[in-house]
């Protein structure tokens, strides 16, 4: 009858058959040894024992009890995470990854076994383990692409359509025209971040303002600075509109030497440019991209007034004078000064000043470099001098000529060993004005892990541990009573 009985359970699903199993064990059949009516009571319950550390054969019983734990979040050995790895349905295996519970693991690149599974599982926990042939061999083309950005690499658009690496390769290219072909809100595979991107740039090419969130990333002022309009005023109160007005400040500037050699008819009207983005930069806030720019607009201003005022105006050179003064009075930086070597930058541009202040006229040029349309100090100087002689009027040869003269004579100094003459150096602080080297995350992003390629799992796969563990008991109950008869 026991025989019969657990032939004819057999047929059925292993859980219930399980419970008949019991059933009938209470009854008074023997179908049961002590130890598999214990299993199988606990698997009735649902209150399973913890599993053996180091267990002498890996059953369905054991398997069960472990992945019993790892739902838990239990430590387990590496390997009983391997067996879990090997035998899980894969919708288990996801439904593991997602709760978390496999970040308890060992790391799945150290395993001895490296299969199809574990590179899965690595894909989903650390991605950046992987190596470029096990990216192609996962088909995983978002970080092929990811890889590719990052080693320099371009990404050319799918079938002539712009996907997000194909946008971000563009955007790191220095091509800001492609925003002008996409439509963000048409593209539902666009990240969200990136997405908020395009419509910030594409705002800006319009003569609008940045998003403010996007506008204190620091890693993304050179491409917001592509999309502004150079004839624009650049004014705000974000570190990008501090960092790129002071760059646009002194652009003009270097266009304001330009037309004082070669086109002075036009040089009060660049020098009301220039005097106009310095004052959008003036404000009250020492700290920060603030206070930087605020320091530039100041030395700059200085300067034209300088270069520009008419002889014998003591109260226009005074207040030149005052804009550095002002800032070198506060004290340092706690005190919404300056500190160390800008200080000591100002303080001489303060002094070199209130020296010219004493003559009736200062010079023409207070910086012979900046006059030939090169940076200060730089080796350039003789061929910017060169490229000016053939563009400018014979009535302006002087001008040039006199600044090639005393960058001669200052060079000469400096190899006899002698004290150069001090010259008005801008800008204050060359390093506020360098584009940032930080990379950005929205155009290169780091390793992100792979998403869920398995579909939600069902009852029966949740349950898969415990059913084949039921079936192994049953399988014994069916062997035992066939012996005994």
């Amino acid at each position: 009858m026991a025989e019969e009985a657990v032939a004819l359970v057999s047929r059925l699903d292993p859980l219930p058959g399980l419970g008949h199993v019991l059933d009938l064990a209470a009854g008074g059949l023997p179908v049961l040894s002590e130890e598999d009516r214990a299993r199988a009571e606990a698997l009735r319950s649902g209150r399973l024992p913890a599993p053996e550390v180091d267990a002498s054969s890996a059953d369905a019983w054991q398997l069960c009890l472990e992945l019993n734990e790892a739902r838990g979040r239990a430590v387990l050995s590496t390997a009983a995470w391997q067996r879990l790895v090997r035998e899980l349905p894969w919708p288990v295996l996801d439904d593991l990854i997602d709760s978390g519970a496999l970040r308890k693991a060992p790391p799945p690149r150290a395993w001895p076994e490296q299969t199809e599974r574990v590179t899965y599982m690595t894909a989903r926990l650390d991605p950046g383990a992987l190596s470029d042939d096990d990216v192609r061999a996962l088909k995983w083309r978002d970080e092929e692409c990811r890889r590719t950005l990052e080693a320099g690499g371009t990404i050319a658009p799918l079938d002539g359509r712009h996907d997000e690496w194909s946008l971000r390769s563009a955007l790191l290219g220095g091509d800001v025209s492609v925003v002008d072909d996409v439509r963000p809100y048409d593209d539902p595979d666009l990240p969200a971040d990136l997405r908020d991107l395009l419509l910030c740039l594409q705002q800006i090419r319009r003569g609008g303002s940045p998003d403010v969130r996007l506008a204190r990333d620091w890693s993304l002022f050179g491409l917001l600075e592509d999309c502004l309009s150079h004839e624009r005023l650049v004014s705000g109160g974000t570190p990008f509109h501090y960092w790129a007005g002071t760059r646009r400040l002194y652009r003009l500037l270097d266009d304001m030497h330009w037309v004082m050699a070669g086109e002075p008819a036009r040089t009060d009207a660049v020098v009301r440019s220039v005097l106009q983005q310095a004052a959008a930069l003036r404000n009250p806030d020492a700290r920060g991209a603030a206070g930087a720019a605020d320091r530039e607009a100041r030395a700059v201003q200085a300067y034209v007034a300088f270069l520009h005022v008419r002889p014998g105006d003591r109260d226009r050179l005074d207040m030149a004078v005052g804009l550095l003064e002002d800032v070198l009075k506060r004290g340092g930086r706690r005190r919404g000064g300056v500190d160390g070597a800008e200080r000591h930058h100002m303080r001489g541009l303060s002094e070199l000043l209130q020296s010219l202040r004493m003559k009736s006229k200062p010079h023409d040029v207070l910086n012979p470099y900046l006059a030939l349309c090169v940076e200060h100090g730089s080796a350039e100087w003789g061929q910017g001098w060169r490229d000016l002689r053939r563009q400018v009027a014979t009535d302006r040869l002087e001008y040039i000529n006199g600044a090639k003269d005393r960058i001669r004579r200052i060079e000469t100094a400096r190899r006899l060993g002698q004290e150069p003459e001090k010259l008005y150096e801008l800008p204050v602080n060359e390093r506020f004005l360098w584009v940032p080297k930080e990379r950005s995350a929205l155009l290169q992003p780091g390793p992100r892990p792979l998403d869920r390629r398995s579909a939600p799992s069902t009852e029966q796969e949740k349950s898969w541990a415990a059913a084949e563990a039921a079936r192994e008991i049953i399988g014994r109950c069916a062997a035992r009573t066939r012996n005994r008869y």
